[in-house]
């Protein structure tokens, strides 16, 4: 699952079609994640950096004239971020972000934007070299979630924080669990070519899982 995975060699070489997942299935999991962007030129445009962070945009907010809003990570991360392809927009588009897409797809736009990962998780991730558009990613060993139709989800978390907090969540209800969790890192671009590629076994097992905190924002934002 992951570049510290010490299996990796083993599973240097596979891929398998039962495990590709569709557009759409990919998109499904990324609308999980909120994200946050400045609103600018009187609510029209969208600023070129998208935030995991809600506090990392507002910092950015207080320098510009920009205004903090959120989206979930599906409507940003094909068609802004990769510009691969385009996706649906919906009544849940918010006007900056479909004003994005259209100059993208009518005239390919050249402005580029990047997905900024939130300043924790970057001081996390140290060791890691990340491509344009990328962020990291934490996995904790033998940590798991019962999804909607009850088979199992491994999260991958924005920030080492959560992944921590769940574990310690877990290890009070077991007495079999190692009392240091072993978190690895991967990164969401390594995560979406295996989910495109069917490159890892049950790669649709995969979650992701944003900063708590963030999650409430988001929640918070969107009900005004």
């Amino acid at each position: 699952i992951t570049r510290q995975d010490d299996t990796g060699n083993k599973l240097k070489n596979y891929q398998s079609k039962f495990d590709e997942l569709s557009p759409a299935k990919i998109q499904e999991k990324l609308s999980n994640l909120p994200v946050f962007y400045l609103s600018v030129s009187d609510g029209t445009s969208l600023g070129d950096k998208i935030y995991l962070s809600f506090n990392d945009a507002e910092s950015a907010a207080k320098s510009s004239e920009g205004v903090v809003k959120v989206t979930t990570l599906d409507q940003v991360m094909y068609p802004l971020i990769l510009k691969r392809e385009a996706t649906k927009t919906t009544n849940k588009t918010p006007a900056e972000v479909k004003n994005a897409k259209q100059s993208v797809e009518s005239d390919g736009s050249s402005k580029s934007y990047s997905l900024i990962p939130a300043t924790t998780a970057i001081n996390d991730a140290k060791d890691m070299t990340l491509k344009d558009g990328d962020i990291p990613l934490f996995v904790v060993e033998r940590l798991a979630f019962a999804g909607n139709d009850g088979r199992p989800e491994v999260p991958l978390f924005t920030e080492k924080g959560d992944a921590l907090t769940s574990y310690e969540r877990l290890q009070m209800g077991s007495s079999t669990l190692p009392k240091e969790p072993s978190i690895r890192t991967t990164s969401l671009l390594d995560v979406l070519e295996s989910m495109e590629k069917g490159t890892r076994p049950a790669v649709g097992q995969l979650q992701l899982y944003g900063n708590a905190d963030d999650v409430l924002k988001a929640d918070e934002i969107l009900s005004r």
